[in-house]
């Protein structure tokens, strides 16, 4: 495959730069994966290097109020995505800044509703498995990006930082065209610009969506009890409430979904307000709590793009998908993403194709297309159960305590569905310790 070699392009007369793949966007999902297909010696251009420090995509509209807080926006990240990121030199820089989540408690508003536990041997003396790690998303960011930079700086290096964005792209030809005017010819365009990408759209891809009608707030939370490295997820009547466990014992991240004018009035309330709903909502989680700082809000969605694939396409990231926050797995389904395609374009490789090869995209289609729609369908059913009219709410209830108490009687079940949050369906990536796909 083609490094940064010059060629010269016929149509035009003047020489063209040709790489194997360039990737749109200039958020985490794009860095990452410029960095996993540098790291595995395709020539790379990116859009992700272009600012001072990576802007982040979004699943939907910007919070209304920015916090000043590090801890107002987290990420979840399984032990499979901890693995992926210290493969790619990002975790590294993370050491002394996440929180480990040693258990789940799920349930309803208080302790004696909370009948599931995820953690292997909670119900026993037993050390368990961490089940996640907690990040903001600035440390992540700035981790992101200080790897990135470095590849770059590298020598020999083959990733190449955009000096002008992207406007157009011929799928046809290869042919990228930037603001300034100039060309670059590629064997693969990978979208990940997120969930309102142009790309997308350009390339005719329609995406099946649905707006739950609610929005996420989120924000810091001072507590009077210690967290215990467990995470709390409370299914509500207006929606599911999460406290995610921070550095310090006293402090958790909120992530309370409620309908959207509930919310839009509660991020704009005073502090005394907000924390006189939140401990009322959920009452008895960590003892009393207290908002620090602003809080956040973003519109909640479903979305998943009925191909992942186009002429020399891939689409990784939340320009493929986004599923509701509630079982943390936004990160996760695109560091799988990037997994994915990493293997099958060192597949097509070794079988003497060019990233953009159908054969290579049919490959990555099969392997994420599938886990992505089962994580969404799953997350949106648990939504729809738990948020429900009273009678199903506590239908629903009533299998939690089934299934909790199979999980006390059968601790491999548990295992399975701790294996499926990890990895997903299919062959782990050789990017989280799998052999690969070819």
């Amino acid at each position: 495959m083609a490094g940064n070699a010059e060629t010269n392009d016929v149509t035009t007369g003047f020489d063209v730069a040709m790489y194997d793949v360039a990737i749109v966007g200039r958020g985490n999902s794009a860095a990452l994966t410029a960095l996993a297909l540098a790291q595995n010696g395709f020539s790379v251009w990116t859009e992700a290097g272009m600012t001072t420090g990576i802007t982040t995509g979004t699943s939907g509209s910007q919070p209304e109020s920015q916090s000043d807080h590090l801890w107002q926006r987290v990420l979840a990240l399984s032990p499979a995505a901890r693995h992926a990121l210290e493969m790619l030199g990002v975790w590294q820089h993370l050491a002394a800044g996440h929180a480990p989540v040693a258990d789940i408690a799920v349930g309803g508003a208080t302790d004696k509703d909370l009948p599931l536990r995820f953690a292997l041997g909670a119900e026993t003396d037993q050390p368990v498995d961490l089940l996640s790690y907690i990040v903001s998303v600035p440390d992540i960011t700035a981790a992101v990006s200080g790897a990135l930079h470095a590849c770059a700086a590298q020598k020999n290096s083959t990733l190449t930082s955009a000096a002008h964005a992207a406007e157009a792209f011929c799928g046809d030809t290869g042919t990228l065209t930037l603001a300034d005017g100039s060309q670059v010819r590629v064997h693969l365009l990978v979208d990940a610009s997120g969930a309102h990408s142009a790309w997308r759209q350009h390339a005719g891809i329609a995406c099946w969506r649905h707006a739950y009608g609610q929005d996420a707030l989120t924000a810091e939370i001072q507590l009077s009890a210690p967290h215990g490295n467990v995470a709390r997820q409370a299914f509500l009547p207006d929606g599911p409430l999460a406290l995610l466990p921070l550095p310090a014992q006293d402090r958790a991240a909120l992530v309370w979904s409620l309908p959207a004018r509930k919310a839009r009035a509660l991020s704009r309330v005073d502090a005394s307000v907000f924390d006189h709903e939140l401990n009322r909502s959920g009452r008895d989680f960590f003892g009393s709590m207290h908002r620090i700082g602003t809080c956040g809000r973003q519109p909640l969605m479903l979305q998943l793009a009925e191909k992942f694939t186009g002429p020399r396409l891939a689409l990784i990231g939340e320009a493929a998908h986004v599923i509701h926050p509630l079982a943390g797995q936004g990160m996760n389904l695109t560091l799988r993403d990037i997994g994915a395609l990493t293997d099958a374009l060192v597949g097509a490789r070794k079988l003497g194709l060019n990233c953009g090869d159908a054969a290579m995209l049919d490959e990555y289609v099969v392997h994420r297309r599938s886990d992505a729609m089962v994580s969404a369908l799953a997350t949106h059913a648990l939504c729809g159960l738990f948020t429900g009219r009273a009678p199903v709410r506590w239908l629903a209830a009533a299998g939690m305590r089934g299934v909790g108490q199979l999980g006390e009687a059968w601790p491999d079940l548990k295992q399975r569905f701790r294996a499926q949050a990890d990895l997903g369906t299919g062959n782990a990536s050789r990017l989280f310790g799998g052999t690969g796909i070819i």
